[in-house]
């Protein structure tokens, strides 16, 4: 799966794998740029986590008496259910801008009509569902999800900032995930891994005040040799200082300063070791 600019994790993310020279030739072959993995592997790698509900889940499961008060009010005000993906094609335009917004990200058209894809696409697969939570006949927060060998992901999330107060995601995860670990054969729930570019402290905390806990990972990156002059040899500082430079403007730049900080992060801590 593409993460932009080129940048593959395997799908689940979240599960452990080995590479060979093989499989990194013919990933090379296949124009990756970085290739972002949980390795099994006796490699360096950056100490990362997954974020994991693998118990029954109900109010008790949330951590905080805030975060279940809100939870509650929410449901009072939300209605949540499972939508067809043409509906997130229809109705998803003003959550994606304001979830780009809200996290700084850039958003333009293309960026618009890469979701509406990636939502048509999804429909034709069985594995992915789509769930939103509503206010009155409002569509405030979406989820999309992926149910594969026992595990559901929580893929992505996206919701209007005008209807924040009625913390419609909080409705939605709490009934995704209820919902998730209440199917037979389901035995955890994945609320994603850190990202490349890293995650909001504000956005982890919300996660493990709903119930979610950190699993420690090992994950590891990979640079296609064309790219590793520039960001492991000479040219590195003059690469890092046009990402320093830009990347509060350009996910682009965010995505280089990611890798580049998860692979000195993997090679310190193999060098602890």
């Amino acid at each position: 799966m593409s993460r932009g600019m080129r940048l593959f994790s395997p799908w689940p993310s979240s599960r452990p794998i080995s590479l060979t020279r093989h499989n990194l030739r013919f990933m090379w072959s296949q124009k990756a740029m970085f290739l972002h993995y949980i390795s099994k592997d006796d490699k360096p790698y950056f100490q990362g986590y997954d974020l994991v509900v693998e118990k029954n889940y109900d109010f008790g499961s949330i951590t905080s008496s805030k975060r279940r008060h809100n939870v509650r009010w929410a449901l009072k005000h939300c209605s949540v259910e499972r939508v067809p993906f043409d509906s997130l094609v229809r109705e998803s335009d003003v959550l994606i801008e304001d979830t780009y917004q809200r996290q700084g990200r850039e958003f333009n058209k293309s960026v618009l009509e890469m979701w509406k894809n990636y939502f048509r696409l999804a429909e034709l697969n069985p594995l992915f569902e789509a769930w939103g939570a509503f206010v009155s006949d409002q569509m405030a927060a979406c989820h999309v999800c992926i149910i594969i060998d026992g595990g559901a992901y929580i893929e992505m999330t996206f919701s209007r900032t005008d209807l924040l107060r009625f913390h419609p995601v909080d409705a939605l995860c709490f009934v995704f995930t209820q919902n998730a670990m209440n199917r037979n054969g389901i035995t955890h729930v994945s609320y994603g891994r850190r990202p490349i570019t890293g995650e909001a402290e504000g956005l982890v905390s919300f996660k493990e005040s709903m119930g979610f806990r950190k699993i420690p990972l090992r994950e590891r990156v990979e640079i296609n040799p064309i790219l590793k002059p520039f960001l492991c040899g000479p040219l590195r500082p003059i690469a890092l200082n046009i990402v320093e430079k830009y990347s509060d403007r350009s996910m682009y730049a965010r995505i280089i300063a990611g890798v580049t900080n998860t692979l000195r992060g993997q090679i310190r801590h193999s060098q602890e070791e």
